[in-house]
């Protein structure tokens, strides 16, 4: 069983490893074909989202169409999370004068916020390449829109007032649209596993709430504006056209 493991795994790095053997000449002609991306950022939260939420990471993966001309066609999705949590007021209501929760033992248990939260998003992109020996690398601008998602994860062991039924009550579960505009620089080169982007991003969504908070006895009705802003670098993995006259092997 384990013969088969190591020969299944030898097979799989082989099946990795050739794809890459094939190069496509990027610094003499323009390329085109799929860019898949996996990036990390992080963030800092403004307008109605940093009255809850301290900063954040976001790991995004994401799939393009790069033409001829350098535009650049896809969708994205990220994963949101943190763990600086502002607005701990939300539990005044439940909590003891000193600010603490009462597990069912009667002990103080130990309690962690989370942020949590996701968005799925649509772009469209030009490079703007001023390297003549390089006409697939230089200063990209993308424009996105989709949908976007958050909220707060609460973790109190043996703790009945936050537990997976009174838990919605305070989570301040949010969604919206969004849009996100990003200012950076792609790298495309010969080798295909040393492709990069880098840069500043901004995120503007328009959520409101989903649920009814306890601690206010009343419906999240109100619309927000959620601010997002923060440096991504991330990671590509081009997969070009095959043209039979700008690929060679080496």
């Amino acid at each position: 069983m384990r013969k088969a493991s190591y020969s299944l795994i030898i097979v799989l790095a082989f099946c990795l490893y050739k794809p890459a053997m094939a190069q496509y000449n990027v610094k003499d002609s323009v390329a085109t074909g799929v860019l898949v991306e996996a990036s990390y950022a992080a963030q800092l939260p403004g307008g109605d989202l940093a009255k809850d939420f301290g900063w954040n990471s976001n790991v995004q993966i994401g799939a393009y169409y790069k033409t001829k001309n350098n535009w650049i066609f896809g969708a994205q999705g990220a994963f949101i999370f943190g763990n600086v949590l502002r607005n701990t007021s939300i539990f005044d209501s439940i909590a003891t004068s000193d600010r603490n929760l009462i597990a069912n033992d009667g002990t103080y248990p130990s309690v962690s916020y989370f942020e949590r939260g996701y968005d799925i998003q649509f772009s469209v992109g030009k490079l703007f390449t001023f390297s003549k020996p390089n006409p697939n690398s230089g200063i990209l601008v993308t424009l996105n829109g989709g949908y976007i998602r958050h909220h707060i994860r609460i973790q109190a062991p043996n703790t009945p007032q936050v537990d997976s039924l009174y838990e919605q009550g305070y989570d301040r579960l949010t969604q919206g649209f969004c849009f996100t505009e990003f200012v950076g620089y792609q790298y495309l080169g010969n080798m295909r596993m040393l492709n990069f982007f880098a840069g500043f991003e901004f995120t503007q969504a328009f959520t409101q709430g989903l649920r009814y908070d306890f601690d206010l006895m009343k419906m999240d009705s109100q619309n927000k504006h959620d601010l997002l802003s923060g440096f991504r670098v991330g990671w590509i993995l081009p997969i070009y056209r095959q043209e039979s006259t700008k690929f060679y092997t080496y």
